[in-house]
């Protein structure tokens, strides 16, 4: 995953982006990469937010290297922009703006939005609301009209919401249905693949959770996706596999070091997918502990031993 990507999974982290994308963004001072803040600081001012909140978030910029500035008297007049930072800009502005990634998250936002409201007893209203609402963004970019209206009819389309049309392509009076409260309070998404329709029965295997086998059920795709916990849970442990996984740390061979590295990334690119399969998940990283354990340095073994064994508990 990258670091644009991971950091955009948390609220500090995406605030970071956002801050850094609107600096990205101000008029250079004398044609360089220096930029004013004070707007910034003006800005803030006018929300009702303390000084400290701008100053904070320039200062974790500057931790990251993205930018460089100097602290007078006055408090920070201005900041130069790095390479580094310009590109996570570049970047986040490409992911934020993807309209594939868009066009996905709309509908499950738009979607728990009318379940939000239909917990209230609020059934009643337009889609157009859905925008006033604080979820009517993705990654801090605002949704269009014309997007919630495709997200509207493909839910409409998809039988997730229910509601009158209107001049062939408004909803009047839109409610979600009780297949759209299923997805909603199963935490799947309407984008995932809900064709295959069978009985469902649950199978307790020894050594992995929340395995569904569909029996005497044709066409029907075994999966064990991860959870957001469990996606979470993974990355912290790729990230101390791949800070011990090393010659000078466990004692392996650069053959090793190598291989587990490719494997690391195969870990990574699965949970980066929309539905990881925590089956898979599970395979490689069981290769990595085998990898682990020709290490020489026993106590750094047994460390990353446990802590990917850990990990893989919960899938």
């Amino acid at each position: 995953m990258s670091e644009v990507k991971s950091l955009a999974q948390s609220k500090t982290g995406l605030s970071h982006l956002q801050l850094m994308s609107t600096l990205s963004e101000f008029e250079p001072i004398d044609n360089n990469r220096q930029v004013g803040v004070g707007r910034l600081y003006a800005e803030a001012k006018d929300r009702g937010l303390p000084r400290e909140s701008v100053t904070g978030g320039l200062e974790a910029l500057q931790d990251r290297g993205w930018l460089w500035f100097e602290r007078s008297s006055a408090g920070i007049q201005t900041v130069m922009l790095n390479q580094a930072g310009i590109d996570a800009a570049e970047d986040f502005k490409a992911m934020r703006t993807d309209p594939r990634k868009r066009v996905l998250a709309i509908r499950d936002a738009a979607l728990h939005w009318l379940y939000d409201r239909h917990l209230v007893g609020d059934d009643s209203g337009v889609f157009a609301d859905f925008l006033d609402s604080p979820n009517a963004h993705f990654l801090g970019e605002p949704y269009t009209r014309e997007e919630v209206d495709r997200a509207m009819m493909r839910l409409y389309d998809g039988g997730f919401i229910k509601g009158i049309r209107v001049y062939g392509t408004d909803l009047a009076r839109p409610m979600i249905t009780s297949e759209g409260q299923s997805v909603v309070e199963s935490g799947q998404s309407v984008n995932g693949d809900r064709g295959s329709v069978g009985v469902t029965n649950n199978v307790n295997i020894s050594g992995s959770q929340g395995v569904n086998f569909a029996w005497n059920s044709s066409n029907v795709t075994q999966t064990n996706t991860m959870t957001q916990q469990q996606v979470d849970t993974m990355e912290r442990v790729l990230g101390s596999v791949r800070a011990m996984l090393n010659p000078m740390v466990l004692g392996v061979s650069e053959e090793t070091t190598t291989e587990a590295q490719v494997i690391a990334n195969q870990v990574d690119e699965e949970i980066s997918t929309q539905a990881p399969d925590g089956g898979r998940v599970k395979a490689l990283v069981m290769n990595l502990i085998e990898l682990a354990a020709t290490g020489t340095v026993q106590g750094g073994v047994d460390a990353l031993t446990t802590m990917m064994q850990q990990g893989v508990a919960g899938l």
